[in-house]
């Protein structure tokens, strides 16, 4: 026989035994589910049992129903928020096959498991749960939810899906941590990795959203993988004594230990029951003296200064107050007007996207839509562009003087075809009527700036903001706080 012939039925051969080998191994997974499966019927059966025992009306009753309804739940079984039918308890063998449907490792010991969805979890990934409150996320609690197929994320969200502390959109969960209200997503992982490491990492890590070196011209490298640190997005974890900054990822990797086997799924459960959402959480703080607002991460502290030295400047407006809220670990200080405000507010003439507040030094910069001037804090539209200050988004709708003049609250001049300068019949100053709002008074034909007309109404600024602050309130979109 040739060389070329003998090559052929060998390439022949070594193909047909990688195939068995496949095959086999195709066999073996499918044997391990059979054997569970198995287990399953052999306990559907027992409940069946049990229930046709009670009577003969109501066994011929449900004779026909009673395979397709769901098993009554026993000692040990498992009503999980993650599936519709009631999980079964069982004890699993590592040669059976059967992969966690939340971590995709495969089940040695203790498993719950439905046996009409082939839905099963470890026991440790049971008890992960379904909502947490995280500190780089204070004012809503994330809750956890299944990663779509790349498909059907597809259709329902412009960009797939990617958590804001690693920047990657794999994970080893199937689950993840999710915000709605913000559009805030944390693998279920990254959520697990504390905001400071002291364990096993070399040096004591602080948990950055944002890169710590502004100022930093070269190329700077993570102190544990030697790869380059990506300035522009993700969390980083640093030590400013030691100046030993690393990834995000490779920090909670050391801490966590080895992805993917069974202490890091003990760490990661741990970690994540511990900041499980407490429905007493405020009225501990409370007993404290503290509070929480959704612009800092850590509780306040109540002050009331009477020194004038101490006057301090607030975080959100930049105006200096006596009073007020504070944080002794970040001198973090909100005045007791800013306090109140609400954090969301869906605007009458901003109807299709809430305006979130934004502190006056947040970027990017715009100008109020209705006075046109820049400088203060603003409700904010990030994807129209569209920003109000808080004394211009609590302006009322209906404005009345002293004189018993109403003025109503407008968008735009009432008469298109206009060509005349208009001008404010407050500050005699003209009034853009295609970039700012305005108030008009049909009776008398009069126009007012929106912050002359706030002006008339009273004198003090204290009483302008705690005005605005009472109004806001009427166009508040309420928080999640669960």
């Amino acid at each position: 026989m040739s060389q070329p012939k003998k090559r052929e039925i060998e390439i022949v051969k070594n193909e047909k035994s990688d195939s068995e080998d496949q095959a086999e191994d195709k066999l073996d997974e499918a044997k391990g589910q059979q054997a569970v499966l198995y287990r399953f019927r052999q306990r559907h059966k027992n409940i069946q049992t049990e229930i046709t025992s009670c009577s003969k009306l109501i066994a011929k009753e449900e004779e026909s129903c009673v395979s397709k309804a769901p098993p009554h739940l026993r000692d040990g079984d498992l009503v999980h928020f993650s599936h519709r039918h009631p999980l079964l308890r069982f004890h699993l063998k590592g040669t059976e096959v059967i992969r966690c449907n939340m971590c995709t490792i495969i089940i040695s010991g203790v498993a719950y498991g439905c046996d009409c969805c082939r839905y099963f979890l470890h026991e440790v990934c049971s008890n992960i749960p379904k909502r947490i409150r995280h500190d780089f996320h204070p004012m809503h609690s994330l809750t956890l939810l299944p990663i779509p197929s790349i498909s059907l994320w597809h259709s329902k969200v412009e960009s797939e899906f990617c958590c804001v502390a690693c920047g990657y959109d794999n994970s080893l969960f199937s689950f993840y941590y999710h915000c709605d209200l913000c559009k805030f997503d944390l693998h279920l992982e990254c959520a697990s990795v504390t905001t400071k490491l002291i364990h096993k990492v070399k040096y004591p890590l602080d948990l950055f959203t944002s890169f710590p070196l502004k100022s930093e011209g070269a190329t700077l490298l993570c102190c544990i993988c030697n790869q380059v640190m990506n300035w522009q997005s993700t969390w980083l974890f640093y030590n400013r004594e030691f100046d030993y900054i690393c990834h995000f990822e490779c920090a909670a990797e050391e801490e966590l230990g080895v992805i993917g086997d069974q202490s890091f799924l003990s760490e990661v459960q741990k970690s994540l029951l511990l900041q499980k959402s407490c429905s007493g959480q405020q009225q501990k703080l409370e007993k404290l003296g503290e509070v929480i607002h959704f612009s800092h991460r850590h509780p306040l502290k109540a002050i009331k200064q009477t020194n004038e030295a101490s006057i301090m400047n607030c975080c959100i407006c930049s105006i200096q107050a006596l009073s007020g809220y504070i944080c002794q670990l970040c001198n973090y200080f909100i005045d007791e007007t800013c306090f109140t405000l609400p954090r969301r507010i869906q605007h009458h003439f901003h109807s299709n996207h809430p305006l979130i507040l934004t502190s006056y030094n947040d970027p990017p910069k715009s100008n109020c839509r209705a006075c046109g001037h820049e400088v203060g804090t603003t409700y904010r539209c990030s994807t129209c562009k569209f920003s109000l200050h808080r004394s211009c988004a609590g302006a009322p709708m209906i404005f009345t003087t002293n004189k018993k003049v109403s003025y109503k609250l407008l968008y735009s001049y009432p008469y298109d075809g206009e060509m005349a300068v208009i001008k404010c019949s407050g500050c005699s100053r003209e009034l853009n009527s295609k970039e700012s709002f305005m108030y008009y008074s049909f009776d008398l034909d009069e126009v007012l700036h929106v912050q002359c007309a706030l002006n008339r109404e009273t004198d003090s600024y204290d009483t302008k903001f705690g005005l605005a602050s009472e109004r806001l309130k009427s166009i508040k979109i309420q928080e999640d706080h669960s």
